[in-house]
């Protein structure tokens, strides 16, 4: 049985009835168009999903409508729930944040005891791309810059959140992400 995924003008709508801030918006829209553009390079060497990677990044923040922590993505998945989104979706909007957290770290953050780490490649899509550059970024086709990008942001939350556990640990799955990412999208 196949999953219905909302259209891109209901997640829009959607989008756009909970989140005011004009630069939230931008960036949902941008880290969409990311996402599309990673998830269509690495759909020629592998199975993926685009419509949800689409739907997914596009309302990656959507909790932000409430909080702005690391609990934004658990927010945003309750968010789509109330709306029936499908849990494919939900788990995409609630995984996304940082490099994810083990139900271990995701209680010292302020989560339920559960699994938050992305498991699937367009949870990791979609992980990577929010990442990536602050609106446009010219180097999506350029998959050999992604990790020096991803880095660079997140070196910039590491001012945030500090040294401390479990955020460098979710901050490095985020790299090992993004170095499979690329590995899928280089391999020939």
């Amino acid at each position: 049985m196949s999953v219905i995924v909302p259209s891109l003008k209901q997640a829009q709508a959607l989008l756009y009835e909970n989140i005011l801030d004009p630069q939230i918006r931008k960036h949902c829209e941008a880290t969409r168009v990311k996402a599309n553009q990673i998830a269509t390079l690495v759909s020629t060497k592998i199975r993926c999903n685009l419509k949800l990677v689409e739907i997914g990044s596009l309302l990656h923040d959507i909790g932000r409508a409430r909080i702005h922590d690391v609990t934004h993505g658990y927010v945003g998945g309750q968010i789509l729930q109330i709306h029936h989104y499908p849990q494919s979706v939900v788990k995409i909007v609630e995984r996304h944040v940082l490099g994810g957290f083990s139900n271990i770290e995701a209680t010292k953050v302020g989560l339920p005891n559960r699994d938050f780490i992305p498991q699937t490649l367009e949870e990791k899509i979609v992980c990577v791309a929010d990442k990536l550059g602050a609106f446009e970024w010219n180097g999506i086709q350029q998959p050999h810059r992604w990790l020096t990008e991803v880095n660079n942001r997140l070196d910039e939350l590491t001012k945030r959140y500090g040294l401390a556990e479990p955020y460098q640990t979710s901050m490095q799955r985020a790299r090992h992400f993004t170095n499979e990412l690329v590995e899928l999208a280089i391999s020939k």
